[in-house]
């Protein structure tokens, strides 16, 4: 991969050892992914304080600071828990995600690369997430897109997770 495409894509890993531990950082790691890519951007932006940094800080959390008079913690917290209301974590299962996002070309003629799948998910504000810990892929995003809206980035990860393992993978 290159510079600007590994730096865009989100892998995690985890150094848990119990499934269900896994499985909750996972999560909650996913919903911070989705923060930091879609809901603070917007925010730092019609706050006008490009002085706030929002970071992730370990699995699950999010670190943010800036000046006082810019920035109320409470009400950043309020609104955060609030767009997470309609947030969902869908476990896409094992597909070996250290491998399955090797496999993914930078681009693709057909629309089917990591710079198409990044695109995708800005614009449908929903992120993908490759998990080396587990080996599964998660998207996150607004429950109604999931269902409705994703169906061309399931039918991308399906293609190379069949390409790589040799079957395809229902997903329900």
């Amino acid at each position: 991969l290159s510079a600007e495409a590994a730096s865009t894509c989100t892998v995690i890993s985890s150094d848990s050892q119990e499934a269900k531990d896994e499985k909750i950082s996972a999560h909650a790691n996913g919903l911070a992914l989705w923060l930091l890519a879609h809901h603070f951007p917007s925010r730092i932006r019609k706050s006008g304080g490009e002085e706030i940094k929002a970071r992730s800080s370990k699995r699950g959390w999010i670190e943010l600071e800036g000046p006082t008079s810019t920035f109320l913690p409470r009400e950043w917290d309020k609104a955060a828990r609030s767009s997470l209301k309609k947030i969902k974590v869908d476990d896409l299962g094992y597909m070996n995600a250290t491998e399955l996002m090797r496999t993914i070309p930078e681009t693709d003629g057909e629309g089917r690369g990591l710079f198409d799948l990044q695109s995708i998910e800005r614009k449908l504000s929903v992120k993908v997430i490759f998990d080396d810990a587990t080996g599964h892929v998660y998207l996150v995003g607004d429950v109604k897109k999931l269902e409705k809206k994703c169906f061309v980035l399931r039918n991308m990860l399906s293609h190379y997770h069949w390409r790589l393992s040799g079957k395809d993978v229902a997903f329900s």
